[in-house]
């Protein structure tokens, strides 16, 4: 069953789904919410020639310094908003602004928007599913596939939603998400999984 805004608003008033900061009405959809664009961004570095494996996992890829992060601010030193341009062809790892929790008896689904599809944005490359038991900002794997430059803003741009669906049974502690040494995402502020 996909919840409606109803149980979304009520789930949230229960505090069984958590956002911080606190969502803007601006962002309640019918039977979704829109995410904002964070500052966080975060892109592999041009090697030639270079061949990576993903056998062992990304946190060996995290380790190799491979990737450059860029942290922008809510406004510049001149006061003026600060923001990300995509150029074509460009691929980079945005975080969400909203960190979520999610309740162990709701899965929740990222999908990117039409508005920024129709310029060749795509938001959410592959893994869409939140899974009961997650908590941290969500990682965007943001694709330029048109041939305009995209300037992206933080905090106004909101390029994501999130569907929720009910699973048929609560989770237990030990089979949700974060439950596992594996689960590297967990409590995730940046991109890349944070190394212990």
């Amino acid at each position: 069953m996909i919840l409606a805004q109803t149980e979304i608003r009520a789930a949230v008033e229960r505090g069984d789904i958590k956002f911080d900061p606190e969502l803007e009405e601006r962002q309640w959809g019918e039977a979704s919410i829109d995410l904002r664009l964070g500052l966080s961004f975060t892109k592999l570095k041009n090697v030639a020639g270079l061949t990576v494996s993903m056998a062992s996992g990304i946190s060996t890829i995290a380790e190799s310094g491979l990737w450059q992060q860029k942290n922008l601010q809510i406004r510049d030193q001149f006061g003026k908003r600060e923001t990300f341009v995509l150029e074509p062809n460009e691929f980079v790892l945005a975080l969400t602004y909203e960190r979520i929790w999610m309740p162990r008896n709701l899965i929740a689904r990222v999908e990117g928007r039409s508005t920024y599809a129709r310029v060749g944005l795509s938001m959410h490359q592959t893994a869409p599913w939140i899974q009961p038991g997650w908590n941290g900002q969500i990682t965007l794997e943001i694709r330029n596939s048109g041939p305009l430059k995209i300037e992206l803003t933080p905090l106004i741009d909101m390029p994501c939603q999130l569907t929720f669906f009910q699973l048929t049974s609560e989770l237990a502690d030990s089979k949700a998400y974060g439950s596992r040494s594996t689960d590297v995402f967990q409590s995730q502020s940046a991109a890349l999984p944070r190394q212990d």
